[in-house]
């Protein structure tokens, strides 16, 4: 799992069938203490996340194992909101 900010949305008028209706966010990767990495992916959000959240996502085959992910043309998913981080 991966934490990470949403720094925005993104809309696709022409897209893989799969995808169609997909809530897609971009998110900035966050190391363990909330800096920003550098890094940015574009996630299928299933928590109905917004701008401005810090969230947890997967990659890879994880991804595809929730049933709204699972026929999706998709790499990376939002699966959690978090709350509080507490080092």
């Amino acid at each position: 799992m991966i934490l990470g900010k949403v720094v925005g949305q993104l809309w696709a008028s022409a897209k893989h069938k799969s995808l169609i209706g997909a809530k897609l966010l971009i998110v900035a990767g966050l190391d363990t203490e909330g800096s920003p990495l550098g890094t940015y992916e574009v996630a299928y959000d299933t928590v109905d996340a917004g701008v401005g959240d810090i969230v947890i996502t997967v990659k890879g085959s994880s991804a595809k194992m929730m049933p709204e992910t699972e026929s999706a043309t998709i790499d990376c998913a939002i699966v959690g909101v978090v709350d509080h981080v507490e080092q």
